[in-house]
């Protein structure tokens, strides 16, 4: 039986250290971001202004990913107008609406997405555009809409 624990203990460490190394590796491609996790992890990178190669990879991620986000939102809603995300959440039962503000740089729409993923742990492992969606109709939501009479 000692012989056993002997050879398990060095195979489960060594498997324990590679897949911890594995989940620390930083997004550096647009198509790593994947979660919020992912997502936040990159735009550390752009909010923190890291210089390392990785960093700097990383970065340009978020800002890529950020950015189709954004262009994907001018392509379906005329300018001006609300866009609304649907099918959002664990459910897909949620609703979200907002109106892309005029000006919104890279770095503090990472900055807002650091704020609100620090505040919303859950958005952890949902995909990492559902973070993003949740940013914008919070912090740029429709404005309500009355209904007719």
């Amino acid at each position: 039986m000692r012989d056993m624990r002997n050879f398990f203990l060095p195979v489960f460490l060594s498997a324990s250290v590679f897949s911890g190394a594995a989940y620390a590796a930083l997004p550096t491609e647009v198509e790593d971001i994947r979660t919020g996790t992912d997502l936040a992890a990159a735009c550390t990178m752009l909010v923190e202004h890291d210089l390392t190669d990785e960093g700097k990879l990383a970065a340009k991620a978020c800002s890529d990913f950020l950015g189709v986000m954004v262009q994907k939102v001018y392509v379906a809603t005329p300018a001006g107008q609300p866009t609304m995300f649907s099918r959002i959440g664990p459910k897909q039962d949620t609703n979200l609406c907002f109106r892309l503000p005029e000006k919104l740089s890279f770095v503090n729409f990472a900055k807002l997405i650091l704020s609100y993923g620090k505040a919303h742990p859950e958005l952890d492992d949902r995909p990492a555009f559902e973070t993003g969606a949740w940013v914008l109709s919070t912090n740029f939501p429709c404005p309500d809409v009355a209904e007719p009479n």
